[in-house]
C-alpha cells in the first residue's frame, strides 16, 4: 500500500466514524423510542456509539503502525472492518425493532 492510498484511507476511515456516531445516535434513539428495550439489549445500543467510531480510529491506528514497520499484513480490507460491524449493527437494530412498537 502507498502512503498515498494511506492517508486517503486514513481520511476516509475518520470521516466514516463521524458518520457512525450520527448512524447510532439516530438509529437508537428512534429503537428506544418506539419500542420497550431495557436491560443489557439496551446496554448494547448505547455502547454501540463508542465502539462503532472506536473501530474506524483503531482501524486508522493499525494501519499507520503496519505502514511504518512495513509489515506484510498491511491490505486495504483492514478498511472493511469497521464497514462489517456497522452492518452487524444495523442487523441488530433491525432484529429489535421487528415487533410491533410500544404503546405510549
Amino acid at each position: 500500500m502507498s502512503l498515498t492510498l494511506l492517508i486517503i484511507g486514513c481520511f476516509l476511515q475518520f470521516m466514516f466514524a463521524g458518520f457512525q456516531v450520527m448512524f447510532v445516535i439516530f438509529s437508537a434513539s428512534g429503537a428506544v423510542n418506539t419500542h420497550t428495550i431495557k436491560g443489557l439489549k439496551l446496554a448494547l445500543l448505547n455502547s454501540a456509539v463508542f465502539i462503532l467510531p472506536l473501530s474506524c480510529i483503531a482501524t486508522v491506528v493499525l494501519l499507520v503502525t503496519l505502514y511504518i514497520k512495513d509489515s506484510p499484513y498491511l491490505s486495504l480490507w483492514w478498511h472493511a472492518v469497521p464497514v462489517v460491524l456497522s452492518v452487524l449493527y444495523l442487523i441488530y437494530v433491525t432484529l429489535l425493532t421487528k415487533n410491533e412498537p410500544a404503546e405510549r
